[in-house]
């Protein structure tokens, strides 16, 4: 768990881009939903308060957002460079999963949680505006704060140690994108998931398994 980790990506989007996603949101807001997953301290199934739609392939916003992930992801990978061995990324991250458009409302808020799947290697958040309060983005149980400028974007791994979170939403809306970077399309996950899980039940007896059974 390094913070260098962490990639910072300034002018991903111009104030023009933005102000089309946010009008897009409010055009389709009544189409919004709300989203639930596990908490990363009690993991308990939580619903979250903010609202989210997805971006239409084949739209002009969706256009923007794909071809700005693309170049963030050649960015990513270039600043890793430096401190990684990058190999693996550039042969499996292929596919991102939708491009959610997201609205925190007053009192809207997510809890600690952390975007560890099966063929994610990371996550990738566009910031849209700061005309709010509160909303406040944290990793590591509040003790990293991330602030983004309008346009401004951050990648960071999918892993089980990366525990983030926004804070309730005070006063205004606070609006974002943001989609995972996969090596797999998601809509066949599912099916190579269950493939996996019937393999692991042939293998029980394999000398290498551990039966561990933890206490709640």
């Amino acid at each position: 768990m390094n913070q260098k980790e962490l990639i910072h990506i300034k002018k991903v989007l111009n104030k023009n881009q933005c102000n089309s996603l946010i009008s897009e949101y409010e055009d389709r807001k009544h189409t919004s939903e709300t989203e639930a997953c596990i908490n990363a301290l009690t993991e308990n199934v939580m619903e979250s308060t903010f609202k989210k739609i997805e971006l239409l392939p084949n739209t002009d916003n969706f256009n923007i957002v794909h071809n700005a992930i693309g170049t963030m992801i050649k960015d990513w990978v270039k600043n890793l460079n430096q401190k990684a061995s990058t190999l693996i990324l550039k042969n499996r991250v292929s596919f991102t999963h939708q491009y959610r458009l997201m609205c925190y409302e007053p009192g809207g808020w997510i809890h600690p949680h952390i975007d560890f799947d099966d063929y994610c290697y990371a996550s990738c958040t566009i910031n849209l505006n700061t005309d709010y309060k509160g909303g406040d983005f944290y990793f590591f149980n509040k003790k990293h704060k991330v602030k983004l400028a309008p346009g401004e974007a951050m990648i960071f791994p999918a892993s089980p140690f990366w525990i983030h979170e926004v804070t309730e939403v005070t006063k205004g809306k606070r609006y974002s994108v943001n989609c995972f970077l996969l090596s797999i399309p998601f809509e066949v996950q599912n099916s190579v998931n269950q493939q996996i899980y019937e393999s692991r039940k042939e293998h029980l007896n394999n000398p290498y398994y551990h039966n561990i059974k933890y206490e709640k």
